[in-house]
């Protein structure tokens, strides 16, 4: 019984660390430049919709920022060429993606 207990405490410490490890890189990436041609698109065309902060609450991965930006760009209205939307992609994968959670990988029960 105390075993399974250790092993449970573990399993919860490790999974609240990938929790907390992609937030944590998220937020020390750098702030996006003033001069990034890639923000001034961003604003143009995204912000009209979507505040920044609903963008870092997002915590988007690679994958998903793609998702979403080929999504927003094939709504009507939207605006966003091809070479736009590669620009926004680069723009969140720059500044707001995080990385993917690392697998969960159970330990060993004894």
């Amino acid at each position: 019984m105390k075993k399974l207990l250790i092993g449970i405490v573990g399993v919860l410490f490790l999974f609240s660390l990938i929790l907390v490890i992609p937030g944590a890189i998220a937020q020390a990436k750098d702030e996006p430049s003033q001069d990034d041609p890639h923000k001034k698109l961003f604003e143009t065309k995204c912000q009209k919709c979507h505040s920044m902060e609903r963008v870092k609450e997002a915590h988007l991965t690679k994958e998903k920022a793609k998702e979403t930006v080929e999504k927003m760009r094939k709504k009507e209205g939207a605006n966003i060429s091809k070479e736009d939307a590669d620009s926004i992609y680069d723009y969140l994968g720059k500044y707001f993606v995080v990385p993917p959670s690392p697998p969960i990988v159970p330990a060993p029960l004894r």
